[in-house]
């Protein structure tokens, strides 16, 4: 994408140069029970349960966790690692204030270890069989995911301001996107005040709620290109839901689009 989305991805990648100059310390090894990561690299292998407590990265091999994953507030779990996957058999829950990167892709988001940063060839294919729920996350970025369940983030994203650098000064200002994923449930984004946000490009089995996100740039709010197999509800929006300049197509929607939306199809 042109213009902003741009930008926040140049961002990303210089952030992405700097994890890999400095370095992370690798977290305590897998094992079959419950396990926390208060910060580095998730060890690879498989865990009943993980939480994250700390600001962690999975770039260390496949997890996989029967049971939940868990960021808690104010944590991070950064999962855009060319190689390491994640499959979770229950729900991904993000805290209030806590940041998620899930799944990377070619153009759309080039995974942080992608050696071409400009186009990318690498991605992941991290799979939830439950709910992805955000309650107040700062971030929320999920690329190229397979959502066994519902999609749910309500509120939080740091303020309508692009002021805000949670990832230090090399990283992107505070954003939250859905992009190329398929979602067997529904999906609402609802209340999130941020400095740009986008759903574009999903696949969703049941009905899209994207209601009162406001937004900092005025390039934002894109929903297209998706196929909503439910009704597509956009209300309250500002700016209003838009193609901007993503260059999507119109959504296809198997019901109802309705409000801001209605003329997105």
């Amino acid at each position: 994408m042109a213009g902003t989305r741009q930008l926040l991805l140049r961002a990303s990648a210089a952030f992405a140069v700097t994890l890999a100059i400095v370095g992370l310390p690798v977290a305590a090894s897998a094992s079959t029970g419950s396990a926390d990561c208060s910060g580095g690299s998730v060890a690879a292998g498989s865990y009943s349960s993980l939480t994250i407590s700390g600001f962690c990265q999975a770039d260390a091999g496949d997890v996989h966790v029967s049971g939940n994953l868990t960021v808690a507030p104010g944590a991070g779990l950064l999962a855009a690692f060319g190689g390491s996957d994640i499959t979770v058999g229950g729900n991904l829950l993000v805290g209030s204030g806590a940041i998620l990167a899930l799944g990377c892709e070619p153009e759309a988001f080039p995974c942080f270890n992608d050696p071409d940063q400009q186009v990318g060839t690498l991605s992941t294919n991290h799979s939830i069989g439950g709910n992805l729920v955000a309650n107040g996350a700062l971030m929320v970025l999920a690329h190229n995911n397979t959502i066994g369940g519902r999609v749910v983030q309500t509120g939080g994203g740091g303020g309508v301001t692009c002021d805000l650098f949670p990832l230090g000064p090399d990283g992107p200002p505070a954003y939250s996107t859905y992009e190329d994923n398929t979602i067997s449930g529904g999906a609402n984004v609802v209340g999130v005040h941020t400095c740009w946000m986008g759903f574009i490009r999903n696949h969703v089995s049941g009905t899209v709620v994207y209601n009162a996100n406001l937004t900092a740039d005025p390039d934002a709010n894109e929903v297209v290109t998706n196929t909503v197999g439910g009704n597509l509800v956009c209300q309250g929006n500002d700016p209003a839901t838009q193609v901007g300049d993503s260059g999507g197509s119109p959504n296809t929607v198997h019901r109802r689009a309705v409000g801001q939306c209605s003329s997105l199809v």
